[in-house]
């Protein structure tokens, strides 16, 4: 971007990208200026949204659309919600009804009403198949393993676990890890996983077809189990190593998996590759009917639709100035300081020191492996942001969002060809009014 005109009496910077097209190509991360980035879906479907990636160990705000009156946010409008680029998952919605006084109701009708809905999603290493994840409380969580019944080589974690469907005993699990990432395992190394978790290879075989491994949690042996990856004829069950246990009220449920490429056995260490990990928390949330979190509590759980919703019943808010009320989770209303009403939603999120020493992202490269969220929200206009706080205080966390087909997309002529910049940013001395806050992954 190219600062073009600065106004002092109007306090006004413009910019474009004049002499620097970008292509919207899928699966791609372009540096726009300073921390802000646009990023494509890994999808022939155009979408795409910008971001600001922020680094700096400290408290941060990744907010929704200000809003002046009744409002619904989902994922479009709020960053905090879960969302999937690459497929166009997340279906989390909150909506607030205003009444006389500036008031959210404590009674029916209700003036929070919290609705999210499972679906379908194939595992990042698709060999495994599709699973059924679930945002709750602007977090991803998993919602039960999904049956294949065309391709029953898919099955493994359903066919391995009892209780196979969380949301059907109110619960759900965290999901810690989803990757497809090739790493190279050796038998002096442990494979550290999250919980405590580690996985080590005990031994191969001189043919190099078995190899036995050991998982541990928190110094503790708690499983072995034989896989093989390298025999002829090898199936998805006999490349993956699994690991079940009860959860909750769930019994017997596959917690982690991993895919064992091939397997080596060498004179001096046994060396393994796998390109398939999967891990979900140990521990349960529940989402049974009546459970209370914070202002909000679940009123219903439907297993067969996939569908929690809550409510704020007995916990009325009133949005009076300059106030800041935790709603559920990470999950905040915040009120201006300011007689006229400006409301928004966020979800509070903090960087510890250690990200502090986190590699910057540079222009053109996937930001999976870089940030924690992923969801685009649509950007507020200037005249409804708080005036009253600075921007550098509110983080705001709004990015825009367009989505069509990329044959509209490539039939469109470069904004160049027409000698007019494909991007214009307008700054107002106060700062800029809208960019998304994204913190680092935790590794």
């Amino acid at each position: 971007m190219t600062i073009r005109t600065v106004d002092a009496t109007a306090g006004t910077i413009t910019m474009d990208n004049k002499d620097n097209a970008i292509t919207l190509s899928k699966n791609k991360d372009t540096l726009l200026m300073e921390n802000l980035h646009i990023k494509t879906a890994d999808n022939d479907t155009l979408r795409y949204y910008i971001y600001k990636e922020e680094t700096k160990p400290g408290d941060y705000e990744v907010r929704g659309q200000v809003a002046t009156d009744s409002f619904s946010w989902n994922p479009q409008n709020f960053a905090g919600f879960y969302y999937d680029l690459k497929k166009d998952l997340g279906t989390e919605t909150l909506t607030t009804a205003i009444t006389e006084g500036k008031k959210l109701s404590g009674d029916a009708p209700y003036g929070v009403i919290y609705q999210t809905t499972a679906q379908g999603k194939d595992y990042e290493f698709e060999d495994w198949g599709t699973y059924k994840v679930i945002g709750f409380m602007a977090k991803k969580y998993f919602a039960g393993y999904i049956e294949n019944t065309e391709n029953l080589g898919k099955n493994v974690m359903f066919k391995e676990s009892t209780d196979e469907n969380s949301l059907s005993d109110e619960q759900l699990q965290e999901i810690l890890v989803d990757d497809d990432e090739e790493m190279t395992l050796t038998s002096g190394t442990p494979f550290k996983l999250e919980q405590g978790y580690e996985l080590s290879i005990k031994s191969i075989d001189i043919d190099g077809n078995k190899v036995y491994l050991e998982l541990m949690k928190d110094g503790k042996s708690v499983d072995t189990k034989v896989v093989s990856p390298s025999k002829d004829g090898a199936t998805e069950a006999d490349k993956t190593y699994f690991y079940k246990t009860d959860v909750g009220d769930q019994k017997k449920l596959v917690i982690i998996a991993v895919h064992f490429k091939n397997a080596f056995r060498g004179a001096d260490q046994d060396i393994a590759t796998i390109d398939g990990q999967w891990q979900i928390s140990d521990v349960a949330t529940e989402v049974k009917a009546d459970t209370e979190y914070d202002k909000m509590t679940i009123r219903t759980v439907d297993a067969t639709a996939g569908t929690i919703t809550m409510d704020n019943k007995d916990n009325a808010i009133t949005l009076s100035k300059n106030k800041d009320t935790l709603l559920m989770g990470d999950v905040h209303i915040k009120t201006a300081d300011n007689d006229t009403l400006r409301y928004y939603i966020y979800a509070a999120k903090t960087i510890e020191g250690a990200a502090a020493e986190a590699a910057p992202v540079e222009a053109e490269v996937p930001a999976e492996a870089n940030v924690t969220a992923e969801a685009p929200v649509e950007e507020a206009p200037a005249a409804e942001a708080p005036a009253e706080a600075p921007a550098a205080e509110e983080k705001p966390a709004e990015a825009a969002a367009a989505e069509k087909p990329a044959e509209a997309a490539a039939e469109q002529k470069p904004a160049e060809s027409q000698g007019m910049p494909g991007f214009e940013a307008i700054f107002a001395v106060t700062g800029l009014l809208a960019v998304a806050y994204l913190v680092n992954r935790k590794n």
